[in-house]
């Protein structure tokens, strides 16, 4: 149940992080509606090394090592996904109040 679990979020975030990353360089895009897509980026990356992070403790012989690897992978994408939520709900603020100035 967990492998099914954790290949589908690998790979959930992965197309997402990438498909986000292209699609937030588009020549033709604005700079908020960008700013928005990288953070949505950022999101789908600190869920990939949460999951990685995460997969860490699930294996038989925990060793420090192993400890001190999946603690640093949960650090650095708690910190990703919080800061990319951050990053897109500020950038959609001021997408919002662009567009009702605009209409």
């Amino acid at each position: 149940m967990w492998s099914a679990f954790y290949m589908t979020g690998v790979l959930a975030s992965l197309v997402g992080s990438v498909y986000f990353s292209i699609s937030a360089r588009r020549r033709e895009l604005h700079p908020l509606a960008a700013r928005m897509t990288l953070g949505k980026m950022n999101m789908s990356l600190g869920i990939l090394l949460l999951l990685f992070g995460i997969n860490q403790y699930t294996f038989e012989p925990l060793t420090t090592v192993r400890v001190i690897v999946g603690l640093l992978f949960l650090l650095v994408g708690l910190f990703n996904f919080i800061q990319g939520t951050r990053n897109f709900l500020t950038n959609r603020r001021e997408w919002n109040a662009f567009q009702n100035k605009e209409s």
